[in-house]
């Protein structure tokens, strides 16, 4: 196959960290140039970038991309310069801890009525 030399067959895809949200690592990055614009690289908190990201706000609340994240989060700021620890990026947890299924309200306002 003459042209083919050097070139991969299979198509390479994007790598997806977020399944939830179906935010790719590319995303995550380029949320993370955005986030730096608008907050400054030494103010720029973990949660926001997170919520700026929507990383992590899909139905598993983080339990299933919670850590790659944080890596991607903490590899492009070392690039930066500015290192973090992984046990320096906080995650604030807020209720319900559990998804709560919508049929449950839907259920309650129709006894209601």
């Amino acid at each position: 196959m003459a042209g083919a030399e050097g070139r991969s067959s299979v198509r390479e895809q994007p790598t997806i960290v977020c399944r939830c949200m179906d935010r790719t690592q590319e995303d995550l990055i380029r949320s993370l140039q955005m986030a730096i614009r608008m907050f400054g690289p030494e103010a720029l908190e973990f949660e926001n970038y997170r919520r700026l990201a929507t990383a992590t706000t899909g139905f598993c609340q983080g339990r299933g991309c919670l850590s790659l994240v944080q890596r991607v989060f903490a590899s492009e700021m070392k690039k930066m310069g500015i290192e973090f620890g992984m046990d320096e990026i906080q995650f604030r947890v807020r209720s319900p801890l559990q998804p709560v299924p919508l049929g449950l309200f839907a259920r309650r306002s129709l006894e209601e009525v």
